[in-house]
């Protein structure tokens, strides 16, 4: 049984409310003593530990993004510097040369195409992607694609929870080679997992990271489709942004509705933080900066009226950068400079980070324990860690009597910041 004195298990990670549910303790766990669940009343992925079979090994904590990590460290370890100053010549804006794909996809079809370009050309068997499955389509899970098919049918973000355990097990127990493409946090649990796995290291040959400002909970999604007389039982599929940038949310149900909800009327609730996970609230790396590749939408001004969508990329390393301009000379996607400057100014929440750091411990907050320094943060993000530890607590009420009017107050108070403060802050 586990040393509950002293526990080296999970165990840490829930007490101090740090877990971001990635899903790693349990596909680390040589006892089977972990088990991922949703907990009903959160809206999040949690982990069950058994203590009966726990050994305290302590290798899922090792492996757990969610107590912290050393980004500057891991990157000069895998890239050879430090993260800040690796992406200088190596960010583009980029988008799909299938047209289809980059209308269907969130913003370019880049990371499908990436992936199907993987897999024709040899250089993986399998793709751990995100997929909501036809007799859950609220839940998505972690999926290997081995198909382009089926990587087809994973494309598009999806903004809830996934755990990606089983498929981490499938990789450690199942011979071949991967890439891997997850939000920061699951990318900081592999890259962990992979210094106590030497097989999962050797295996795992490509790292795509989704940029991401937070998530929401499963009761994000429950909320609006609530607003919109929806019974959450009664969808059948569900894609939270297609058909163009920046999308609308699509969903039909099992009598045949069908219902399309452009982006604006639904993306408040996840940008002013209604529904965020605590853990997402207190996370330094929107970047990425552990993977080979990043990308996400290309907020950018001269882009605005790109409707068909376009991907901000940071290419890092001998790995990243070969593959990617493997992928350009063979035409799969469109490619162009963008300069570094552009994309620290575009979104990036080791610049914020100092603003939660001083305000959170104050309120009793425990934070992830991240050695690397942080620069200044911005004055508008002092208002934003306040407005969000509000809107957390507002939207744990999952009243619209309550948020509703939330929403707005937020909404009209930080474009009248931004104004004052005379630089526009992006919202994520």
């Amino acid at each position: 049984m586990a040393n509950l004195k002293a526990p080296k298990s999970i165990l840490v990670t829930l007490r101090q409310k740090l877990c971001c549910g990635c899903g790693i303790c349990q596909a680390v766990c040589p006892a089977g003593a972990i088990k991922m669940q949703i907990d009903p009343q959160k809206g999040i992925y949690l982990p069950k530990l058994n203590e009966a079979l726990c050994q305290n090994c302590g290798k899922c904590l090792k492996a757990c993004p969610g107590t912290g990590i050393n980004l500057d460290e891991y990157t000069e370890s895998l890239f050879g510097g430090k993260s800040p100053f690796l992406i200088k010549n190596s960010c583009y804006t980029a988008f799909s040369s299938d047209s289809l794909q980059r209308h269907l996809s969130t913003s370019g079809g880049i990371a499908t195409t990436l992936l199907a370009y993987a897999l024709e050309t040899g250089l993986i068997d399998g793709a751990l992607v995100s997929i909501a499955p036809p007799f859950s389509p609220l839940t998505p899970t972690g999926f290997i694609a081995r198909t382009a098919e089926e990587l087809k049918q994973a494309a598009g973000s999806k903004y809830c929870p996934v755990a990606a355990n089983t498929a981490i097990s499938e990789i450690a127990a199942r011979p071949g080679r991967y890439a891997v493409a997850g939000l920061p946090c699951h990318i900081q649990a592999i890259r962990k997992a992979e210094r106590q796995n030497p097989v999962l290291q050797e295996r795992i040959v490509l790292h795509l990271g989704i940029v991401c400002s937070s998530t929401m909970s499963f009761k994000g999604t429950e909320y609006i489709l609530k607003k919109q007389g929806i019974n959450k039982d009664s969808v059948t599929s569900l894609s939270y942004r297609t058909n163009g940038w920046p999308g609308n949310m699509r969903l039909e149900t099992c009598g045949g509705t069908t219902l399309r909800l452009p982006l604006k009327a639904y993306h408040p609730y996840h940008g002013h933080g209604f529904f965020t996970p605590r853990r997402c609230l207190i996370c330094n790396d929107q970047l990425n900066e552990l993977a080979d590749i990043s990308l996400g939408d290309a907020w950018l001004k001269e882009l605005e009226n790109d409707h068909e969508g376009t991907s901000a990329v940071i290419v890092r390393g001998s790995t990243g950068q070969g593959f990617y301009q493997s992928a350009v000379k063979n035409g799969c996607i469109k490619s162009q400079p963008l300069a570094a400057k552009r994309v620290m100014e575009w979104r990036n929440k080791r610049q914020d980070y100092a603003a939660k750091k001083a305000v959170l411990p104050l309120l009793g907050w425990k934070l992830p324990e991240y050695p690397a320094p942080h620069p200044p943060a911005r004055r508008i993000a002092y208002l934003y860690t306040i407005e969000q530890v509000i809107n957390y607590h507002l939207g744990r009420t999952n009243s619209s009597l309550i948020i509703e009017p939330a929403k707005h107050f937020w909404t009209g108070l930080s474009g009248l910041a931004e104004r004052l403060i005379g630089k526009r802050a992006s919202r994520g």
